[in-house]
């Protein structure tokens, strides 16, 4: 064997692992639309916050902004999390996707027009916010049903990369663009982003995209109560619930004021800002890609906890850094663990949940986006009163003293192990799709998918 030839083979071994899932056809358009739908996000997350604090000069009025678009992810999520169980997923996207690209056009052409003004972002980031409780759940619930299931954690651990990779690139290239563009034809930018992520549905199967079948005889509500019922009458999902919703509250609004830290802290302009949020990204994309090279390591409780303290830590590192370059190294860090919290978090719910649940499951977690600006108002209020370093180490430390609580009185979160599932021959999409085409029975589907077994997945994670 040539000399570094057992190295190259671990470094393809690695990489084999940590891609897995784009080796599937379906999956890989699916990122694909992921990619340009998140890019666009970010985009405009950078575009609105540019533009609200310009208009205002007031931190509060990021925290306003984020409020108008988490709220109703907040109440409309659960209702999203039964559409998206109800109807066809990949339909649901195409349909509620265009709308999207619809709301930022109306946006474009009030900033072109000279008309803009500060209530019609938070009105257009409400807006956003409806169609992301049901986007969001939808997208989520449809990642099991286009791997086999042994790759479904990774498979979650790179849509969660992709995002992350859209967080380094939507700022950096939203930055560049407004200067020689102008705000308002960026905004158009994102406007061909989304349709390309329509574009990007119509080669994904049809089949296997309806979690509750037609004729079922459930209603609306008694549908949502059902999966709130589910989670919480499941000890497993409760304390996975609670941690997803708590842990926004102190450590997620770090991201939404960085406009504050560009600024008034570090004081180096609107450049600063493209930067602090691409190196945001960067320790996101790590922490991901990280999480899913090693989505066969078991012990999955201590990898939350693990990941929740070193979010917080980093963050508070970043606040307390009296220069701009180490407050990017400890920014990284602390999305790094922030990603791994997330991924680790969400991999685990989907890889146990039903599927007749998932969408009203994955609504629920979604409800984390909705508690960010419980905690992003206060914060964005306290940084106007006392600084923002100083509200950031609050939250933070206030943030650690729930970890601690949860190792100290969680022994269900500290001794969670979760293994990869027996390998299928072929994902419930395509085995859904062979069933339509009367090539196979619905029972050889359960077997070659793995659901045959899917009943007993929960028991092999502590209650």
């Amino acid at each position: 064997m040539p000399a570094g030839g057992s190295s190259d083979i671990a470094r393809e071994s690695v990489l084999s692992r940590t891609f897995a899932s784009l080796r599937v056809r379906d999956y890989a358009w699916f990122s694909a639309g992921n990619a340009a739908f998140f890019l666009a996000m970010q985009m405009n997350f950078t575009l609105r916050g540019y533009l609200a604090y310009e208009l205002t000069g007031a931190a509060s009025a990021l925290g306003i902004l984020a409020l108008s678009l988490a709220l109703p992810m907040l109440f409309a999520g659960p209702f999203g999390g039964v559409i998206s169980d109800r109807v066809n997923k990949r339909t649901l996207l195409i349909v509620v996707q265009v709308g999207v690209a619809g709301n930022n056009a109306v946006m474009a052409a009030l900033i072109l027009t000279g008309h803009v003004q500060f209530w019609h972002l938070a009105a257009a980031a409400t807006v956003m916010g409806l169609f992301f409780a049901v986007i969001t759940p939808a997208r989520q619930a449809m990642v099991p049903q286009l791997v086999p299931q042994q790759l479904m954690m990774n498979a979650i651990s790179l849509q969660m990369s992709g995002q992350n990779l859209t967080r380094i690139v939507g700022p950096a290239v939203a930055g560049l663009l407004i200067a020689p563009m102008g705000v308002g034809n960026v905004y158009l930018v994102t406007v061909a982003l989304f349709l390309l992520s329509v574009l990007t549905m119509f080669p994904l199967p049809k089949h296997g995209m309806v979690s509750i079948q037609a004729g079922s005889g459930g209603k609306v509500f008694s549908e949502l109560a059902g999966g709130f019922t589910f989670v919480w009458g499941t000890p497993l999902y409760r304390i996975l619930m609670i941690m997803a919703l708590v842990m926004p509250l102190f450590a997620f609004p770090v991201n939404q004021i960085l406009p504050v830290f560009a600024e008034d802290v570090f004081k180096r302009g609107p450049a600063s800002l493209g930067i602090l949020m691409s190196v945001s990204g960067i320790g996101g994309l790590v922490g991901a890609l990280f999480a899913a090279g090693i989505s066969d390591y078991p012990h999955k409780g201590w990898l939350q906890i693990g990941g929740a303290a070193s979010m917080l830590l980093g963050f508070i590192a970043f606040a307390l850094s009296p220069a701009f370059l180490p407050a990017l190294v400890f920014l990284a860090l602390g999305n790094v663990g922030s990603m791994i919290f997330q991924v680790t978090n969400n991999a685990v719910i989907q890889s146990q949940v039903p599927d007749e649940y998932r969408g009203r499951v994955m609504a629920v977690l979604m409800m984390s986006f909705g508690t960010m600006p419980l905690g992003v108002l206060p914060l964005t209020f306290a940084a106007d009163a006392w600084g923002a370093p100083i509200a950031v180490v609050v939250a933070q430390l206030i943030g650690l003293a729930v970890v601690i609580a949860t190792v100290v009185f969680s022994p269900s979160v500290r001794n969670l192990q979760i293994t990869n599932l027996e390998d299928a021959e072929m994902s419930p999409a395509q085995a859904a799709r062979l069933v339509a085409e009367g090539k196979i029975t619905r029972e050889e589907a359960a077997r070659l998918s793995g659901r045959a077994g899917a009943s007993s997945a929960s028991a092999r994670a502590p209650h």
